[in-house]
C-alpha cells in the first residue's frame, strides 16, 4: 500500500512537467539525445508527461527528462522552472541558481512542498538548446529525497542534448 501511494505521488510529480501547448507550431521531442539510464533499483516506467522516466523500487523516487522542440513559445528558464513545479502545493524553492549545462545557460533548482498532504522534494535542471527546451527532474517523498540524489547527479553528467 505504501509503495502504491509513493508511485501515485511520483506520477503527480512527473505530471508537473507537462507544458501548455500554445498555438504557433507543432511541438516534438528532441532527437539524438544521449544519456546513461539510472541503474537498479531504478526501472524505466511509461509516463506520458516525459520522454523517459525511471522509478526507484527502493524509495519510490523518480528521475525523468522532458524535451520540447518547435512550437511558437519561447519561455524563459524561470518560466520552465515555475511550470515544472506547478503540481506541488505550498511550494518553497530552496535553491535556484544560474549555471552552464551542455554549453548553454541553465537553471538548477531544488524545491519542497506537498502533494495530497505528503511532503515532497524535487530537483530540476532546465535549459534550452537548438530550438528545444529540456527539463531534467528528480523527485520523491522528502524523507527519501537525499537517498538517491547522487544517481540524479550521475544521470545529469551523462545527459547530452544535440
Amino acid at each position: 500500500m505504501r509503495n502504491h501511494f509513493i508511485v501515485c505521488i511520483m506520477s503527480l510529480l512527473l505530471g508537473s512537467c507537462v507544458s501548455v501547448k500554445l498555438p504557433g507550431g507543432k511541438v516534438t521531442s528532441a532527437k539524438d539525445v544521449t544519456f546513461t539510464a539510472p541503474p537498479s533499483p531504478f526501472q524505466e516506467i511509461k509516463a506520458d508527461s516525459s520522454d523517459k522516466a525511471w522509478l526507484s523500487g527502493k524509495t519510490g523516487n523518480t528521475i525523468s527528462f522532458l524535451s520540447e522542440c518547435g512550437g511558437g513559445a519561447d519561455p524563459s528558464l524561470e518560466q520552465l522552472e515555475v511550470d515544472s513545479l506547478g503540481a506541488i502545493n505550498k511550494v518553497k524553492v530552496l535553491q535556484s541558481d544560474e549555471t552552464m549545462f551542455n554549453g548553454r545557460a541553465a537553471r538548477q533548482s531544488t524545491a519542497q512542498g506537498q502533494i495530497d498532504g505528503v511532503s515532497v522534494q524535487m530537483a530540476l535542471l532546465v535549459f534550452k538548446k537548438n530550438g528545444c527546451n529540456y527539463t531534467l527532474s528528480y523527485g520523491g517523498v522528502a524523507k527519501q529525497f537525499s537517498v538517491e540524489e547522487d544517481v540524479f547527479e550521475k544521470f545529469k553528467q551523462s545527459f547530452k542534448a544535440p
